[in-house]
């Protein structure tokens, strides 16, 4: 049940009327380092105001359900985020320093865009990225909103803009790019027009050109009248448009902007280059290959470097999954943590050790009945409470069930599944990680499944034996690499202590 107050609804953590209360004091408390930060963003004090922006410079005393919530928007510029009715439904911040996360929230209203009022008082609406840039728009009556958070823009913010003349204003880079496109096609039946403004090279997003460009106002609406113009005379666009886009994506390669997320394994990150890019990674390997326990060690080793990851179980509990981490920090095996054998002094000493790393781990379990978009919903929760976007885990790909549109479920659609998860990849920029067991090789899915990934390491048992027999050499092939090279690396698998070692790097 969700606790309504004040005629809106809020989640059971903070009332409507404690919400009100925070976004007062956060207004008052706006500083002189909030506004001269705001001065270099381009926003004046009359904006300030208009939108009521608010500033945390030290902790308070308010308390919701998760505890005490003082300092929870310290050093962040407060943007109070308002339904049609002006009632305001959620608390969303973005840090005055270079830290992170970004940009957080405080309930997670993501059905609603900042400055929503002004879709009602327009047939033009700019979409943009983030509040700056439609701080930007709106200082210069051009009428702009935007998602509030990191969520994507999905159908229910598309009816929201229906018979509308949308302008997409994404940032200029490639997740820009994928993320207008993406839009477009959701808006393409519901709007009355669509367009995606290409800004000029060098400007990353539309607050930044409204601070560098001189007379940016008139720059500006030349920008947007070029763009009907030109879709006028060619209704789709040819890779002409992007070329800045690319050239934007490849300099922040060359300054090494762009990283993979290391794994923990030296050895396997080099083969990488640096570790789990973005794209869709399958884990394949045959019955105890110690497929499980590979994914669990590597998405524990992430977490413990401050990677948040949330790991989906279809196979498994969440105290199994805990039951194998004890073990690896016990050096002891999981039947012994699962049959209680362990004197408890050591569990409970390893479990605080262990803390730190779960702290940036969440575990789902799921079930028949949890479908993909349950998973999705799970996922972008977290993304708008954290700021960050997360490296997904998922244990089996054969126990994902997908349900059609009247809710019934469809059975080893694998080609479907993968294609959906590696859309997600290039959705929220982040790495996904699914084990396949090795028999999908004998199905004709495979090459549809193989098609959707990036990266495919395959676990097998080396013939070469091991000094001890509860160990076992496993050779780490990848097998496929979208954008790297192929290889191996080795590992040594510890099933009695549910570890990977590395043994003699790449070859």
């Amino acid at each position: 049940m969700e606790k309504k107050e004040v005629g809106i609804s809020l989640p059971r953590r903070i009332s409507s009327e404690d919400l009100n209360k925070l976004h007062a004091y956060y207004r008052k408390n706006i500083t002189s380092e909030a506004l001269a930060y705001l001065k270099r963003r381009g926003i004046s004090e009359e904006s300030v105001e208009a939108f009521e922006l608010g500033f945390e410079p030290y902790q308070i005393g308010f308390q919701t359900g998760r505890g005490m919530l003082g300092g929870y928007f310290t050093n962040y510029i407060v943007f109070p985020i308002k339904n049609t009715e002006g009632e305001l439904v959620d608390l969303v911040g973005r840090t005055i320093l270079e830290e992170k996360p970004k940009y957080k929230n405080l309930v997670g209203k993501n059905d609603t865009f900042f400055n929503e009022n002004i879709i009602d008082q327009s047939d033009d609406i700019l979409l943009c990225k983030n509040v700056f840039d439609v701080l930007s728009l709106e200082q210069v009556d051009l009428p702009a909103i935007c998602l509030p958070d990191s969520s994507s823009f999905k159908d229910i913010h598309a009816e929201k803009l229906a018979g509308k003349r949308v302008f997409i204003c994404y940032p200029n880079d490639e997740a820009g790019r994928r993320e207008s496109k993406k839009i477009s096609v959701l808006l393409q039946e519901i709007v009355k027009e669509v367009y995606t403004v290409y800004l000029p090279e060098g400007f990353r997003d539309v607050n930044y050109f409204f601070i560098q460009v001189k007379n940016p106002t008139e720059n500006f609406h030349l920008l947007l009248g070029e763009t009907v113009e030109e879709s006028l005379k060619v209704p789709v666009s040819p890779d002409v448009r992007n070329l800045v886009v690319f050239l934007e994506e490849y300099q922040k390669r060359n300054n090494g902007d762009v990283q993979g997320t290391p794994t923990g394994f030296t050895c396997l990150d080099q083969l990488l280059f640096g570790g789990l890019r973005t794209g869709l990674h399958l884990i394949v390997g045959s019955v105890s290959s110690g497929k499980s326990m590979f994914i669990r060690q590597i998405a524990d080793q992430m977490a413990a470097n401050e990677v948040p990851i949330v790991y989906v179980t279809w196979d498994m509990t969440g105290f199994e999954l805990w039951a194998r981490s004890m073990a690896r920090l016990l050096q002891t095996s999981p039947q012994d943590i699962l049959t209680g054998k362990i004197p408890m002094d050591k569990v409970n000493q390893a479990n605080q050790s262990y803390a730190s790393i779960a702290k940036n781990l969440w575990t789902l379990e799921g079930s028949m009945d949890t479908t993909l978009d349950e998973v999705a919903d799970y996922v972008e929760r977290i993304i708008q409470s954290i700021g960050r976007v997360p490296v997904v885990f998922i244990d089996h790909l054969y126990r994902i069930p997908i349900r059609g549109k009247e809710g019934t479920a469809i059975h080893l659609q694998l080609p479907l599944i993968a294609y959906q998860l590696h859309q997600w990849s290039r959705q929220w920029d982040t790495p996904i990680v699914v084990i396949v067991p090795a028999q999908i090789e004998q199905t004709q899915a495979i090459s549809f499944v193989e098609g959707a990934a990036d990266v495919i390491l395959q676990l097998d048992t080396s013939k070469e034996p091991c000094e001890a027999k509860d160990r076992k050499k496993i050779a780490v092939h990848v097998k496929k690499n979208r954008n790297g090279t192929l290889g191996k690396v080795f590992m040594v698998f510890d099933k009695e202590k549910a570890t990977f070692n590395p043994s003699e790097g790449i070859r």
